[in-house]
């Protein structure tokens, strides 16, 4: 299996292991975890593949209010900004109003990529290299704004206080997968509660 392939499936089996938990808030019957899952686009024609996604139903809908779509880029080298503009462009066409998106690495972002996930809303997460898991003991603590700069592009990971860093789509830093999961879930959450 290629390594980029292996990540995805790391993430996934990540994802359905907070849910099946009870890690996320949500009731596992509600959401389904996917790796490779087509998403009509009307701007391209054909349909746009998600490395990974997680949809939320509500009972008894056969449509999701709400799709987190992940795009995972184990590069050698830090993520470009031009990664993460095409990925918002790919969150465009599957549909803003329902949808969020984090793209996650092993090896950081570029300070530009940073800047633009910040403004157009887009998670970003790292995980270190060294990590057999995704998952970290939980960070209980207030995180700044600097370690998670200092985390999501730092080449040298030796230095590093934790083996994850995530931006959230609102800007919120945070030090484990499950407080990432947590905050986009509850701004899902709040969403789709008001439609």
């Amino acid at each position: 299996m290629k390594k980029g392939k292996l990540f995805e499936t790391k993430l996934k089996q990540l994802l359905e292991g907070e849910l099946n938990r009870g890690d996320l808030g949500i009731a596992a019957g509600s959401a389904r975890v996917f790796t490779r899952k087509s998403y009509p686009s009307r701007d391209r024609g054909r349909p746009i593949v998600a490395d990974v996604s997680l949809e939320l139903y509500r009972q008894g809908a056969k449509e999701p209010f709400f799709v987190w779509v992940w795009e995972c880029k184990d590069y050698n080298r830090p993520v470009p900004v031009d990664d993460i503009e095409e990925f918002h462009a790919k969150l465009e066409q599957i549909g803003l109003h329902k949808t969020k998106g984090t793209v996650a690495c092993r090896n950081g972002f570029q300070k530009g990529a940073i800047s633009y996930a910040r403004a157009k809303g887009i998670g970003l997460a790292r995980v270190l290299p060294n990590g057999s898991i995704i998952r970290l003991l939980e960070a209980i603590r207030t995180v700044s704004k600097y370690s998670i700069d200092l985390g999501l592009t730092k080449p040298d990971t030796q230095q590093l206080e934790s083996m994850f860093y995530g931006l959230s789509s609102l800007g919120q830093g945070v030090m484990s997968f499950s407080d990432m999961v947590l905050v986009e879930i509850n701004e899902a959450m709040s969403l789709g509660n008001d439609h």
